[in-house]
């Protein structure tokens, strides 16, 4: 086994490590964003729902003006972006771990070569 090939697997994994530290640190904050913003988009469109049919407008219709109104939509598109962003940190982790396993295997083999002593 080489000493440099080890060594450059050996930092490579330390790398990862702290990736998969630094996202699963972020990871709970994301989730809770994502949570506030699904709260505030489904709050906003009950209350337009509600006030549309206090004003007597037809209830076939009220889904669609509700998606029109641009404070509900802004809230939606908030609330898609927060969704995003949480499942591209959970890829990031799987990605990660991936990685450091890979990493394990490469350490595996080369130890695995050296001739025994």
């Amino acid at each position: 086994m080489d000493y440099d090939d080890s060594q450059k697997i050996m930092n490579g994994m330390t790398r990862k490590q702290l990736e998969l530290t630094q996202k699963n640190d972020e990871y709970p904050s994301l989730a809770e964003n994502k949570a506030q913003k699904e709260r505030a988009y489904r709050m906003a469109k009950a209350k337009k729902i509600v006030e549309l049919r206090a004003d007597g407008m037809p209830v076939t219709i009220i889904p669609d003006l509700v998606k029109g109104d641009s404070h509900v939509s802004q809230l939606r598109l908030e609330y898609i972006v927060a969704e995003g962003v949480l499942k591209a940190c959970s890829n990031s982790i799987r990605g990660i771990l991936s990685a450091i396993d890979t990493y394990r295997s490469m350490l595996s083999f080369l130890k695995s070569e050296r001739p025994n002593q």
